[in-house]
């Protein structure tokens, strides 16, 4: 196997002027584009504000703070069944086909601004709408017709009080509504009942109508009980450490990207057309024998 004397090994290449072209840089790894090699320079950076973050979380952890408590409320739901048409137009709950389904719908509308506007006229100064909805979580009981209302105070009492103030503010606001749509349903009956004295059905409608508005207690919605309040557990010291030390690494080492990007950054005074290279034309015969 012959070879071609005027091919040339690409990595043995020279330039024009017999000289070995350059050796390429290696490339190190970059964040975007920072090299690694420039970020750990700023190591002393990274470490300052990470002991930083640990020193104030193990403030914060350690120094005194005032414990919270929990209470719930539990409220029953009693849903009307699907085909009752006695209470036809009426608010009260009727079934959903779905236990938690209907529990979920009913959850929803008693955590209200209404309700929690007139929960914090009842319980006082200082509380407000905004806090008491902070402080108060409304959830159904999984499978189950049930719905847990759970205030936290700073004080067991306070808890326990918030929570049942809550539920009944709740249970008062439906039955604002819920009147009000008996009244007209009440009135319905009574005129079919007096254009027809023989219609039995309708007058027993009436009459079960005329019960429930006078009991003025909603029948598909009650309080169940309301448990002692319990101490809310905080979160582990260590816990809070290790977030605080990894944000405080993350914060130093974003600084630190942040400063080199601005030093690698071009100024005007600094940016200089660079003269164009004329290519160098290979060696010629400057002259040739007669």
């Amino acid at each position: 196997m012959t070879t071609n004397p005027s091919r040339r090994d690409l990595r043995t290449s020279t330039t024009v002027d017999g000289t070995p072209p350059p050796a390429r840089p290696r490339r190190e790894p970059v964040l975007g584009s920072v090299p690694f090699r420039d970020l750990l320079r700023w190591w002393p950076l990274v470490v300052l504000t990470t002991v930083a973050a640990l020193v104030a979380s193990a403030v914060v952890a350690w120094g005194p703070r005032d414990p919270s408590y929990r209470a719930t409320t539990r409220m029953a739901v009693t849903p009307l069944s699907q085909s009752d048409e006695t209470f036809l137009g009426t608010s009260l709950i009727r079934d959903a086909g779905d236990a938690q389904r209907t529990s979920s719908t009913v959850a929803r509308l008693l955590d209200s601004q209404r309700v929690a506007a007139a929960t914090a006229r009842s319980l006082g100064a200082p509380w407000t709408p905004a806090s008491v909805r902070a402080a108060v979580d409304v959830k159904t009981v999984d499978e189950t017709n049930m719905i847990e209302v759970t205030a936290r105070a700073d004080a067991p009492g306070q808890a326990v009080r918030v929570a049942e103030t809550f539920a009944q503010t709740a249970l008062k606001d439906r039955w604002q509504t819920v009147s009000a749509e008996l009244d007209r349903r009440i009135a319905f009956a009574q005129k079919n009942t007096d254009a027809d004295p023989n219609a039995g059905e309708e007058s027993r409608r009436l009459q079960l109508l005329t019960f429930v508005r006078q009991s003025g207690v909603d029948p598909t919605l009650s309080i169940d009980s309301t448990g002692p309040a319990v101490r809310v557990d905080e979160v582990p010291t260590a816990v809070v450490m290790v977030m605080a030390g990894a944000g405080g690494m993350f914060l130093g080492v974003l600084a630190a990207y942040g400063i080199e990007r601005h030093r690698r950054r071009p100024r005007d005074e600094d940016v200089a057309v660079p003269a164009r290279e004329l290519p160098v034309p290979p060696s010629e015969t400057l002259s040739r024998k007669p």
